[in-house]
């Protein structure tokens, strides 16, 4: 067992609120769930006696472990250097901030409960930020700017509207290159 002690340690049910996490009960169950208020997840399924959001989070003892799990939608930055404002962070004694500014000294500003944290490197988990929403099927998007893109077969033109002309721009672009222009939404007739 490790002596690395659990990210739920010492913590409330809500402080861990909407935390994803695998669960595994001594009998090889297993779930994956998004903890509520209280500390239950999905169809009423409850991890620890707690009845209220500011009781101490201690799960039943035929639960075997709960670890965190990174939500898909974000990419997860193992290295404060590369942390940008905007991003997610995590200490290490599991507590979550928003990064508000990043200084040379890798020293991390966030935003939490009425006050502005520093999180030093030594105190630095992890931080997620929310991968950019490209576009995942052929047809027309609308980028960060609301420009018109045509996507087809995992490859994207611009559209330009000139003169009351419609017309595609001639450099192609591979829909993974378009990460500058996210988040990409799926164009309605109307809009186009």
């Amino acid at each position: 067992m490790s002596s690395e002690k659990p990210f739920w340690k010492g913590k409330t049910c809500g402080e861990l609120e909407g935390l994803r996490v695998k669960i595994t009960w001594n009998n090889g169950d297993t779930m994956t769930s998004t903890l509520d208020m209280v500390g239950n997840v999905a169809h009423c399924v409850s991890l620890s006696p707690a009845i209220r959001s500011s009781s101490t989070f201690v799960p039943y003892s035929g639960i075997k472990s709960i670890e965190l799990v990174d939500d898909p939608e974000y990419e997860r930055i193992d290295n404060i250097e590369d942390v940008r404002e905007g991003d997610e962070v995590f200490t290490l004694s599991g507590n979550k901030y928003k990064a508000r500014a990043v200084y040379e000294s890798m020293e991390v500003y966030a935003d939490g409960d009425g006050f502005s944290p520093i999180i030093q490197r030594k105190y630095f988990a992890y931080a997620l930020r929310p991968k950019p929403k490209l576009p995942d099927h052929d047809g027309l998007w609308l980028d960060k700017d609301d420009a018109i893109w045509q996507v087809c077969d995992h490859q994207a033109v611009p559209v330009y509207d000139d003169a009351d002309e419609w017309g595609l721009q001639r450099e192609v672009f591979s829909v993974s290159q378009l990460g500058q222009y996210a988040p990409f939404r799926p164009a309605k007739a109307v809009e186009a």
